[in-house]
């Protein structure tokens, strides 16, 4: 059996056990191999009957880059089998080690063939935003891996959540203000102006490098445009996320009920 063979059979076993794995050696998988098996495991959820739903961004932050030894961010995809509804409860029973964190979502309104596109004319094919969870789930223990493991684990995609979705604004919709809380006490707040890894800068990015990867960038996809607060450990209570004028409420529970 190849490392690449191997590293996907430990992952898919992973996801069965809901059980985390031992860390691969950083230098055992680079980004390029990420990636490669990272299409892999999303071509075989596809070929099992999920729907391919858009993408997530990862590591948008110069400091996270540095950390792993990348000059970008780097991306992970998403199915129709990791979208949530919003005010339901999430049993966190059904996740290995996982984190919460808040974004901007992206919807797009048109398909953008191969091509070099100026911001403007990517941030035109921008139909809708709204407020997202993202319940990032790492199968490697202790939240441990390289760039290429992390690649491997389609960049720790576990769940996501979209709340209601209002028409892209160019002007309005350059800085964004959130605010978290979490059974009624704040979790933390701020505003997306002034980012390095803003959500629109961080949605040029991914559009680029997608269409340079070969990736298809459809209408409909939703991109998870980067984490706007640091990860956090997730209790089981009502986490509420303010943006845009609305609210998105999600319930985790400590029970084994399936959701």
């Amino acid at each position: 059996m190849s490392i690449d063979t191997g590293v996907l059979s430990q992952l898919d076993q992973a996801t069965h056990a809901v059980q985390a794995i031992a860390p691969l050696a950083p230098e055992a998988l680079d980004l390029r191999g990420g990636y490669a098996l990272q299409r892999q495991a999303l071509d075989a959820r596809l070929a099992a009957g999920e729907q391919f739903s858009g993408w997530k961004i990862a590591f948008a932050g110069s400091a996270a880059q540095r950390r792993f030894g990348i000059d970008e961010p780097v991306y992970g995809g998403l199915t129709d089998a990791m979208c949530v509804q919003p005010n339901t409860a999430v049993a966190l029973s059904r996740l290995i080690q996982p984190k919460l964190e808040i974004e901007v979502a992206i919807v797009l309104g048109r398909s953008l063939a191969p091509g070099d596109y100026s911001d403007e004319q990517i941030l035109d094919a921008i139909a809708e935003v709204a407020p997202a969870f993202e319940i990032a789930d790492c199968r490697w223990q202790g939240w441990a891996f390289g760039v290429g493991a992390f690649l491997a684990d389609n960049a720790a995609a576990g769940l996501y959540c979209l709340g209601p979705r209002s028409a892209f604004d160019a002007v309005a919709h350059t800085h964004v203000a959130y605010r978290l809380e979490c059974a009624g006490a704040l979790c933390g707040e701020g505003d997306t102006e002034g980012r390095e890894d803003s959500p629109l800068t961080n949605l040029c990015w991914l559009v680029r490098r997608l269409l340079a990867d070969g990736q298809p960038v459809e209408a409909g996809q939703v991109v998870l445009s980067g984490a706007l607060l640091a990860p956090m450990d997730i209790q089981p209570a009502t986490y509420r996320l303010q943006m845009f004028g609305t609210e998105l409420a999600l319930l985790f529970t400590a029970d084994t009920t399936p959701v």
